[in-house]
C-alpha cells in the first residue's frame, strides 16, 4: 500500500508581520518535508487542503521575540533581509531555516545545511545589490527643492537604502522611487514613510532643466 501525505501549503499577504505569523502558525507541520510557503497572488485559487493564513500582529511580535530571546536580534535582521529578496522560494527557506535554528541554534548558519546555505546566498545577494545602489544612486533636483532618484532593482533594497541617505542628506528632502515595484520613499528632512504609487509626474527645477538641456548638447556635439 502506498502511502500518500498532503502537502502543507501555507498562503499570506506578503507582509513581514505575515510571514512571522505563518511561522507561528505553522509550527506543528515544522518536521514536514512538504511544508511550502508563499504569498498569496490575488488571482490564486486555492486548493481545499491549502491554508490561507491572515496576518496577526500579537503572534507577529511573539515571534519577533521568540527569535530575539532564543537567538539574536542579528539573526533576525538575516531574516528581514532575506525577506528583501526576489527569490520565489524565499518564504519557504526562511521558514525551514527558523525552524531548523530554533532546534539546533545559529551554528547550523555556517553549516552546509541546504536550507541555511541557501538563505546566506540570497542575503549576500540583497546585500550586494544595496551597496552597488549606494555608489550608482545619482539625484535629480525637483521644483520644490526635493531631490530625486529612480532605481530598478532585481530585490527589493528601497527599505535598506533608506538609513544611509538619511545620514548623508540630513537636511535635504529625497524621493527615491523603485520603478518596478512602484514604490517611493519620500524623507521630509526628519523622517521617511513608503508609499506605493500607480504613477508619477514630476516638475524639475529649472536649474535641473538647465543642466539637462546642456548635458544633451554636450552628448550631440561629441
Amino acid at each position: 500500500t502506498t502511502l500518500f501525505r498532503s502537502m502543507s501549503n501555507y498562503y499570506y499577504d506578503g507582509s513581514f508581520d505575515g510571514l512571522l505569523t505563518v511561522i507561528y502558525m505553522a509550527y506543528n507541520d515544522r518536521e514536514s518535508e512538504m511544508l511550502r510557503v508563499s504569498a498569496k497572488a490575488e488571482q490564486l485559487i486555492l486548493a481545499l487542503d491549502d491554508i490561507h493564513v491572515i496576518t496577526d500582529f500579537s503572534k507577529a511580535r511573539r515571534v519577533e521575540k521568540a527569535i530575539c530571546d532564543k537567538l539574536s536580534y542579528n539573526f533576525l535582521n538575516n531574516i528581514r533581509t532575506c525577506f528583501l529578496s526576489n527569490d520565489k522560494n524565499k518564504d519557504t527557506i526562511i521558514i525551514r531555516t527558523v525552524y531548523k535554528v530554533l532546534k539546533q541554534g545559529e551554528e547550523i548558519l555556517n553549516s552546509l545545511d541546504e536550507h541555511a546555505f541557501y538563505m546566506n546566498k540570497l542575503i549576500k545577494q540583497v546585500l550586494n545589490e544595496r551597496h552597488k545602489y549606494l555608489g550608482l544612486l545619482r539625484f535629480k533636483e525637483m521644483k520644490d527643492g526635493t531631490m530625486f532618484s529612480t532605481i530598478e532593482p532585481k530585490n527589493n533594497v528601497l527599505p535598506i537604502l533608506i538609513s544611509h541617505f538619511k545620514n548623508r542628506m540630513k537636511k535635504e528632502k529625497f524621493a527615491i522611487y523603485d520603478k518596478g515595484r512602484k514604490t517611493i520613499v519620500y524623507y521630509d528632512s526628519k523622517k521617511a514613510e513608503i508609499f506605493f504609487v500607480e504613477s508619477l509626474e514630476i516638475e524639475w527645477s529649472d536649474e535641473e532643466i538647465e543642466y539637462s538641456e546642456l548635458w544633451k548638447t554636450f552628448h550631440k556635439s561629441i
